[in-house]
């Protein structure tokens, strides 16, 4: 095993663009103040659960040091927020602060766990919120990204495996250049923008509506957690495990649910957010936790980018939409999923998610955000988001091949992930997809929840899902 911090190289003409191509911009946005959300997340991080996302990118062939180091060294240039740390400016509050540092790379060989570091607690007033860790075999090969979420959530962390792949790719001897995406730094200013853009009055009203509505439901429903019987954590708690797993759908029901979804215009995210409902009433209830008619709530991520928004630099543009259900509804599976079908079109045709943010706007300038961040309360039972198939995020037209995307040396298969769990907000679902599979990953609560446990209640999902494939009342 080593860890290495990469230095700045002399890269080649493949791999980059000119450096004053990429500083001069930015030193006109930086120092650049948080976003909302981008404080919460840093306030919300806690030595227990560190606010750290996962993914995983997953490759056929050897990873070749130098142009990784090269491609790393180009990629992070264009994600400024992994190479900044966050200081306490007199004008502007909280802002990052652009540094010359780079992020610690660990290599080792293919299937030797991530743990130097992983769960330690990351102080982004003193370091970089970015380590990977690389696992490179002679066949199989991956890199794991593993993140503070304040620098940046699932799709933006999406954009910077593009541009790490594109420039592995252009730093690779014998290679035809590929261009790599737009990069517009100056999108950094409109993230997390919770703000319409010149609304009428009743689409102002409805918005005002919406806001409201949502608010009320979020402080008065009071979702059961996971760790219902479980008891309160010590400050001696010892972790379980750490990291998180993957469970596949076969090839056969994940074409058959396409079939019968795109029949009835329904969409897969609809069925899998139902069948998580389900399983994890199913799961509570084995679990000796009496429901009843009480809440179970899922929290759906949801990336706020629009038209052109792909030239974005890596980072946080995401609003988070809350969906609960009763138990005697959840018992009820197709009654569950036509009730959740509208609901979840409203949020994706109004962005109703960004309404999160405008509450956390106002939570923090009215000081109450360590009220909200205390511990005490469950926000949601559990996370699903649904990065989709990673490929189709990709502008960069890296070669195709079978069964992937060529990167040089490289074969690039897919990725995996996880959000991370937070006090009683146990379990994070993840779904990933290609071609002809639904791939699901889980990070469990590792101070309550063993190994084991975690890969039956990924197990039951899973099973769920597969049920599922074939129709209503499956």
């Amino acid at each position: 095993m080593t860890v290495s911090q990469p230095q700045k190289t002399n890269m080649s003409q493949l791999a980059m663009q000119p450096h004053s191509e990429i500083h001069t911009p930015l030193d006109k946005l930086f120092p650049l103040p948080l976003s909302p959300v981008e404080k919460f997340m840093l306030a919300d991080g806690r030595s227990q659960y560190p606010m750290m996302c996962d993914i995983e990118v997953h490759v056929q062939g050897t990873i070749q040091r130098g142009p990784f180091e090269e491609a790393l060294a180009f990629a992070v240039q264009r994600a400024p927020l992994f190479q900044s740390v966050v200081q306490n400016d007199k004008k502007l509050g909280l802002v990052w602060q652009l540094t010359d540092r780079m992020p610690e790379v660990e290599w080792d060989e293919f299937g030797v766990p991530c743990l130097t570091g992983y769960d330690n607690y990351v102080d982004l007033f003193q370091e970089l919120g970015l380590r990977i860790y690389v696992r490179s075999g002679s066949e199989r090969s991956s890199f794991l990204l593993h993140f503070h979420h304040a620098t940046s959530d699932g799709v933006g962390s999406i954009a910077f495996v593009e541009d790490l792949l594109t420039a592995y790719h252009n730093a690779t001897p014998g290679t035809k250049f590929v261009k790599p995406r737009k990069w517009e730094p100056e999108r950094l200013l409109n993230r997390c923008n919770s703000a319409l853009k010149n609304p009428g009055w009743k689409r102002g009203l409805y918005d005002v509506y919406c806001g409201i509505y949502g608010a009320s439901n979020f402080f008065m429903q009071r979702p059961l957690p996971l760790t219902d019987k479980r008891s309160p954590l010590g400050d001696d708690a010892m972790r379980q495990q750490n990291g998180h797993i993957t469970k596949a759908v076969s090839p056969e029901a994940t074409l058959a649910m396409r079939k019968w979804t795109s029949a009835r215009k329904v969409t897969v995210n609809d069925v899998l957010l139902r069948d998580l409902f389900v399983t994890l009433n199913d799961w509570m209830s084995n679990q000796g936790i009496d429901i009843g008619s009480r809440y179970l709530r899922i929290l759906m991520p949801q990336s706020l980018r629009g038209r052109g928004d792909g030239a974005m630099p890596t980072t946080n543009d995401i609003g988070f939409a809350f969906l609960a259900r009763r138990g005697n509804m959840i018992r009820k599976p197709d009654e569950l999923l036509e009730s959740l079908v509208p609901e979840t079109a409203a949020i994706r045709k109004d962005n109703l998610s960004r309404h999160f943010i405008g509450g956390l706007a106002a939570v923090q300038t009215l000081g109450l955000l360590p009220s909200l961040l205390n511990g005490s309360s469950c926000f949601s039972t559990a996370v699903l988001t649904n990065f989709g198939n990673s490929w189709r995020r990709f502008q960069a037209k890296l070669p195709p091949t079978d069964g992937g995307l060529t990167a040089g040396n490289l074969v690039y298969d897919g990725l995996t992930g996880t959000p991370p769990c937070r006090p009683n907000t146990a379990a994070a679902f993840c779904v990933c997809t290609s071609a002809d599979q639904i791939f699901v990953s889980l990070k469990h609560d590792p101070f309550h929840f063993t190994l084991d446990e975690s890969h039956k209640l990924l197990s039951s999902y899973i099973d769920q899902i597969t049920r599922s494939a074939d129709g209503p009342s499956a």
